[in-house]
């Protein structure tokens, strides 16, 4: 199984500390699967404008493209990256601030809800995260082990 890790790097991601909280996140996923915790192959992709697979092996530093926070973020770019990669079998850790337009939330839950069931996982980041993000699948940074537990089945 491939588990994408899509980091948010719109401009609000820059504020507050919000790209080394996602770095944390990233370190925590990673090491949770190379220690044998999880087993799944891990893809790093960053989304802003438009979605990036980035060249990257666990066990090595972040590209600089996940520290550098600009823009905004594509809510429809986003939802035709993750329809294609769902329908194999993938899995999803999307790890944002959830700062979109309401309108985008509507269309990123009515997504959701059409999706296999618990292929995707939100990460919220930030203490001023967005509080309208709740729900079945999304949890703080804090509760990453929790994202995690049995359902990264070995």
């Amino acid at each position: 199984m491939t588990i994408h890790l899509v980091c948010d790097i719109s401009g609000s991601m820059a504020e507050w500390g919000k790209f080394l909280i996602t770095r944390g996140v990233l370190r925590m996923i990673e090491q949770y699967t190379r220690l044998g915790y999880g087993s799944a192959d891990l893809r790093l992709i960053s989304w802003g404008d438009k979605i990036n697979a980035l060249e990257w092996q666990p066990d090595q530093e972040f590209p600089p493209e996940i520290l550098t926070c600009k823009g905004s973020a594509d809510i429809s770019a986003l939802i035709d990256y993750i329809s294609d990669q769902c329908f194999k079998g993938d899995k999803v850790i999307l790890i944002t601030d959830g700062y979109w337009k309401r309108e985008n939330i509507r269309d990123l839950n009515r997504w959701r809800d059409k999706l296999p069931r618990d292929s995707v996982r939100l990460i919220k980041v930030g203490e001023d995260s967005n509080p309208n993000l709740q729900g079945v699948g999304i949890f703080g940074a804090d509760d990453i082990f929790s994202a995690l537990d049995t359902w990264l089945i070995k």
